[in-house]
């Protein structure tokens, strides 16, 4: 019996090769959720050496590329069998959109999932697995029914400590809030999110939109966390709705809901995310991602406390508190057109920024070692401490990912370190080091005509080849790169 329905017909799409940075046509048959069937294109020069046990599969699809990590479960003479590993929920959305677009319009005969003769399109008989695939809640359902089937098939594959956490975690995500929180990760002494914690005080008990702006991975939703848990709304819904990781088709339904024979496949009806958040707190994440079509019924719902499901036409009053946040800026996007003026002065109603991690100080030494103390718990490990090395490289560290890097970094870290002391190297911050000396000391001379073969041969190594980033660490455009590449005779793979 398949999990998964499967394409019928090839679909075009590439390979990344990492080592060489070059991506090579490919077929993909047999697509489905869980992985494919890779054939070599006969206008494609291909050995399967260039195909590593996980690779980086591109699927071109409304123009984008759909990137997916797979794992090579075993070879054939002319093909080999994929099994897709997805990492994030975005990802499992657009596949399966995908997936859809290319297999309508459908009529069964036999079940997709096991074969067994048919007597109608909604149920099979035998294996019981829904048929309703253009239904919007259909993948969820279908996952919700086959998950223990999929998680173990991937027990075999994951360390016994991994299994661990993975069984901590399942527990603590049906633990009640009030219960259990990780809030306490929100710490900091420095003068700005000190800041934040006073607005969060101040706004929490009052019933008025927050607008809560920063880069990804500063702590927005930990932020909307506390405003709720300490609002008159606690003991009511918190719901949240990521508005960039759902695809446009499905947002409307998945906001506001829909009535039973609204499109194909809504055979009952169904509440929306605000609904369901009635006499609590809707919390949207990336609302900047939201489209125009739907702001304009954003704006309806708060400015008159009432929705519309998808087919009615009868509007229902809610109660409703709404937290916005973004890593955007909402001021350039209405200025461009993207975002509806009035919508962003109706969510602006009281605004928190976050900083970013580069700019809180000592906060990120206090972080660092809140996290290495609480994951070292959660793995079972001996207690750990950085050294010397490790908390100037800390400091001094840009933090383009803000705390969520941060978090990662302390992570691979514990994986990786052999001794009690972890290093820059096993937090992978040495070689980021090393490039911001290396384009200090450049900067200093201040002469670019004395870049010598040697200073530009390291300096590439560094940086992978990378052209823009060697440019960059040297403080010279891209031409004069690829100039002193040709006068210096420097092959490049």
């Amino acid at each position: 019996m398949r999990l998964d329905i499967r394409l019928k017909k090839p679909i075009k799409a590439f390979i990344f090769l990492k080592e060489s940075g070059k991506k090579k046509k490919t077929i993909l048959e047999g697509l489905s959720l869980r992985g494919a069937l890779l054939k070599f294109p006969k206008d494609e020069i291909f050995s399967k050496k260039d195909i590593k046990d996980f690779i980086e599969i591109l699927i071109p699809y409304q123009n984008i590329e759909l990137k997916i990590f797979a794992k090579k479960i075993r070879e054939h003479k002319d093909s080999i069998a994929l099994e897709f590993l997805i990492t994030e929920r975005e990802t499992f959305s657009k596949l399966w959109k995908f997936i859809c677009d290319n297999l309508y319009p459908v009529s069964w005969e036999v079940c997709p999932y096991c074969n067994s003769p048919l007597t109608n399109n909604k149920i099979c008989p035998n294996c019981k697995f829904s048929l309703e695939i253009f239904n919007p809640e259909y993948v969820f359902n279908h996952f919700k029914q086959t998950f223990l089937y999929r998680v173990k098939h991937l027990i075999n594959h994951i360390e016994i400590n991994d299994l661990i956490n993975l069984y901590i975690n399942l527990n603590k995500s049906i633990l009640p809030k009030e219960i259990y929180s990780e809030n306490i990760e929100f710490v900091g002494t420095c003068k700005e999110i000190l800041k934040v914690f006073s607005l969060i005080r101040k706004v929490a008990p009052l019933n008025i939109p927050v607008l809560i702006l920063g880069e990804s991975g500063t702590g927005k939703e930990l932020v909307a966390r506390a405003i709720y848990e300490r609002s008159l709304r606690k003991d009511k819904p918190f719901i949240i709705i990521n508005c960039a990781a759902i695809p446009e088709t499905l947002l409307e339904a998945e906001l506001f809901g829909y009535e039973k024979g609204a499109f194909t496949g809504a055979h009952t009806s169904k509440k929306g995310k605000v609904e369901l958040a009635d006499g609590g707190t809707l919390f949207l994440d990336e609302i900047g991602e939201l489209p125009l079509s739907l702001q304009a019924k954003i704006l309806r719902f708060l400015e008159d406390g009432t929705v519309e499901r998808i087919g009615s036409e009868k509007p229902k009053k809610v109660d409703v508190r709404v937290i916005a946040a973004t890593n955007r800026d909402l001021e350039t996007e209405v200025k461009n057109g993207n975002f509806r003026e009035d919508l962003y002065y109706r969510l602006s109603g009281f605004i928190i920024k976050l900083p970013p991690l580069r700019e809180r100080g000592d906060d990120k030494i206090i972080l660092a070692n809140y996290f290495l103390k609480k994951f070292s718990k959660d793995y079972g490990m001996t207690s750990k401490q950085f050294s010397e090395e490790a908390k100037k490289a800390i400091m001094e560290y840009h933090w383009p990912g803000n705390v969520r890097e941060l978090i990662n970094k302390i992570r691979q870290a514990l994986v990786l370190s052999e001794k009690e002391e972890i290093t820059p190297k096993d937090l992978g911050l040495d070689i980021a080091l090393n490039l911001k000396s290396s384009k200090m000391t450049f900067q200093k001379s201040g002469r670019k005509n004395l870049i010598d073969k040697n200073q530009l041969l390291e300096t590439l190594q560094k940086c992978n080849f990378n052209i823009s980033k060697t440019a960059k660490v040297l403080n010279v455009s891209r031409p004069t790169i690829y100039n002193l590449i040709k006068r210096y005779n420097i092959f490049l793979n």
